[in-house]
């Protein structure tokens, strides 16, 4: 009998305690292994599974701070039409679109490679424009969430 169906004959309380301590003893795994120098990516643990933006944020946020960390190489990691859409999902999420201005400096993607990039995007059916007061203004379509979504599930 695997611990999963044992789980399910289990009292709530003592399912919650189990839950609670399997992801402190991952916690400690994850740190033991840090400890030895090992590279690892923390896996989500609790009872709840992170919202889509959530994984976004965090998966931005990361990106941004390898950037910081890398300096002036930091354009060796550069993927401008990956962050752009991080950027957009972001924002549709967050109920707003983007100026162009925005999403290039959001994105840490210099200008004229963004405006490039959110065209191709456009192109591609990902990201559509409006005009705005201060210029076109980018968002995310039906297509760019789904292949966002569908990409960021699989981290």
């Amino acid at each position: 009998m695997t611990a999963d169906i044992r789980l399910m004959r289990w009292p709530e309380r003592d399912r919650d305690d189990y839950q609670r301590l399997a992801a402190a003893l991952e916690q400690v795994r994850l740190s033991a292994a840090q400890g030895r120098g090992e590279l690892v990516a923390p896996q989500f643990a609790g009872p709840e599974e992170p919202s889509d933006l959530d994984r976004a944020r965090a998966l931005f946020a990361q990106r941004r701070a390898r950037d910081a960390a890398a300096g002036q190489d930091a354009d060796l990691f550069s993927d401008p039409a990956w962050d752009i859409l991080l950027a957009l999902f972001i924002a549709h999420a967050e109920g707003r679109s983007l100026a162009d201005t925005d999403a290039c400096a959001t994105a840490c993607v210099a200008p004229a490679a963004a405006l490039r990039w959110l065209d191709v995007l456009g192109v591609r059916g990902l990201a559509s424009f409006r005009a705005g007061n201060l210029g076109r203004r980018a968002m995310l379509t039906a297509a760019g969430h789904e292949l966002v979504v569908r990409c960021i599930g699989e981290m």
